[in-house]
């Protein structure tokens, strides 16, 4: 970064209508049209009076200095709930080389990322020389921004006026989206459905509101950063007024907020975050009802993904069009993009006209517990059982071989009867594994530790097997999380769907879907590390448990378990 000159004004202003300090610097991006102006702790004003804290990156010309703002920039606005101030190359030190998702700027071909683009968020010395503002603000109660922290939920109010702030400005074009993964995504769901006028387009990159809590009744969850591991600064830039609002959260389910957006949405939803986020984004993507609703599939490192080329070239062409009005290619393509993933490093890139793909046939592997088999049509007539210790880190498994290249992209669902032995009760964990022809399993790529995950994980506590008939599908159960908790009783038997995270997966002829249930979270492996993870082999999820004693599988005759898989034609992967 060459420092170009700081304006006049100082680095300090009594009545606060302009920055703290301000500088400008040329992008190291060769070939595009503008430097950057960055502008810490603006003020944006809120309806009741606080100001909140931002930082604005805003292009400047080029030519005899370059201090020449550029009007009439299309905006990309962030809300984090990291601080603005907490950089990547702050986080880098602070995670360590261990953190899940690390890679970021993995493409040698590709710039890399800005020390000081802020955490999670769109980096400017990309989006800025090619005449895009960025605003990055601290929520309230966090970073520089004074007040009082009452939940995520309760932001939707102050993004609308930050919104509304930003399609206001000299600079701004009156046309602005907003972008960013993470707790910068899940924002986004809380201000579109309040369509405030200047909001033109939302890009939630990997998480939504419900989705990290969403463990199929089984928990309860802890937080993805324990107290006081890392601590988010609070040092307001400024003091809130004395009558400043305490804001109230939303408690509607995340539905509802779906079903109001209106506006054209980027989603990206992963194979590589089950456990954590994924649900959530598909289930974003086939509710919103805005006309220009577009799913952008990855099977790989959350952080690296997002600030790779393609990713962001991919953004770029949905926000010129729908922010600056030109370039209009994106709304010929298919509005889906997925993977189909081969190996570790190996993927295949589909596109479609919707999710699950149109082209998606479902097939129906029955499982037989005297063989260990998954095998097609109908349940084997013989009744068998099948157990484990619910535990300990024990699993029981079915396998099917396929004679020919298949891939299977979409939702799976299995069909289980399980009797939990010494309980009422009992938390159900499965993993979709695939194996090579030597009978090895193929890891992919986790966001959630351990950082090699299976092709897909499921969850079920059985008292909460009650499903939502309504929004239920053969290939999607849904849960109805309204019912009252159904205990069994101990030794009995019960029918229960279990909903499979969305997986994408190309399995060559000759090898092997696997599935496994256990009492504990992917079973045989055996993770014992709580998030964040710090090496291999530790895991995300610090789930409470109601499991003991052994747990029975039955299959066969009336017991018709089974795995349901999502087909499609072997498409890019010849």
């Amino acid at each position: 970064m060459t420092e170009r000159g700081i304006p006049d004004g100082g680095d300090e202003r009594a009545d606060r209508t302009a920055t703290e300090r301000e500088f400008a610097w040329e992008s190291p991006v060769e070939g595009v049209a503008y430097g950057i102006r960055r502008e810490t702790d603006v003020p944006i004003p809120m309806r009741d009076g606080l100001e909140l804290a931002a930082n604005v990156y805003r292009p400047v010309g080029r030519s005899e200095g370059g201090a020449e703002p550029v009007d009439a920039c299309p905006v990309i606005l962030q809300f984090t709930g990291w601080g603005k101030d907490f950089y990547w190359g702050d986080a880098e030190e602070s995670f360590g080389e261990a953190w899940p998702g690390t890679g970021v700027g993995y493409e040698p071909w590709a710039p890399p990322i800005a020390e000081t683009c802020t955490f999670e968020a769109e980096n400017p010395h990309f989006w800025v020389p090619h005449g895009y503002a960025l605003v990055v603000v601290d929520g309230r109660g966090f970073g520089r921004s004074p007040g009082t922290f009452s939940g995520f939920d309760s932001w939707g109010r102050d993004v609308y006026d930050a919104v509304e702030w930003a399609g206001e400005r000299p600079w701004s074009n009156g046309r602005v989206g907003m972008s960013g993964v993470s707790i910068i995504s899940i924002l986004q769901y809380y201000v579109a459905p309040l369509d405030p006028p200047h909001l033109a387009a939302i890009c939630p990159w990997q998480a939504t509101p419900d989705d990290l809590y969403d463990h199929g009744g089984i928990g309860p969850v802890r937080s993805p950063n324990p107290p006081g591991r890392y601590p988010i600064p609070h040092d307001p830039a400024w003091e809130a007024p004395a009558d400043a609002d305490v804001l109230t959260g939303y408690d509607g389910p995340e539905e509802d907020l779906f079903a109001e957006i209106t506006v054209p949405t980027l989603i990206c939803g992963s194979w590589s975050s089950h456990g954590l986020f994924s649900r959530g984004d598909f289930r974003a993507f086939r509710t919103i009802p805005a006309e220009h609703t577009y799913l952008y599939n990855h099977g790989r490192e959350k952080w690296a993904t997002f600030y790779e080329t393609e990713a962001q070239a991919y953004r770029k062409r949905f926000f010129d069009c729908f922010l600056r009005g030109r370039d209009e290619r994106i709304l010929d393509e298919p509005p889906v993009r997925v993977e189909s993933r081969d190996r570790l490093r190996n993927w295949f890139v589909r596109t479609a006209e919707d999710f699950p793909l149109p082209e998606t046939t479902y097939r129906s592997l029955s499982l037989d517990a005297d063989s260990g088999a998954l095998v097609e049509g109908d349940a084997p007539e013989r009744v068998a059982t099948v157990g484990y210790d619910a535990t300990a880190d024990e699993s029981v498994g079915f396998e099917h071989t396929f004679q020919e290249d298949t891939s299977l992209i979409g939702y799976q669902r299995l069909r289980l009867w399980v009797a939990p032995e010494d309980a009422p009760d009992a938390d159900v964990y499965v993993a979709v594994r695939k194996l090579d022809r030597d009978g090895a399993e193929v890891k992919f790529h986790g966001y959630a530790a351990p950082l090699a995950h299976p092709v897909a994980l499921g969850f079920l506590r059985l008292s909460n097997r009650s499903l939502d008939e309504e929004r239920s599908t053969p290939w999607n159960p849904v849960l109805d999380d309204a019912a009252d908790p159904d205990p069994v009783d101990p030794g009995e038997p019960v029918c229960c769907h279990v909903p499979i995270r969305p997986s994408g997966t190309f399995l060559r002829a000759g090898e092997t879907l696997r599935v496994e249930v256990s009492g504990t979270f992917l079973g045989p492996e055996s993770p014992t590390v709580t998030y964040p993870a710090r090496e291999r082999g530790e895991t995300a999820l610090g789930l409470g448990t109601v499991n003991a004693g052994r747990h029975t599988v039955y299959a066969g005759g009336e017991y018709d378990s089974s795995l349901l898989v999502p087909e499609v034609p072997v498409g890019p992967e010849r």
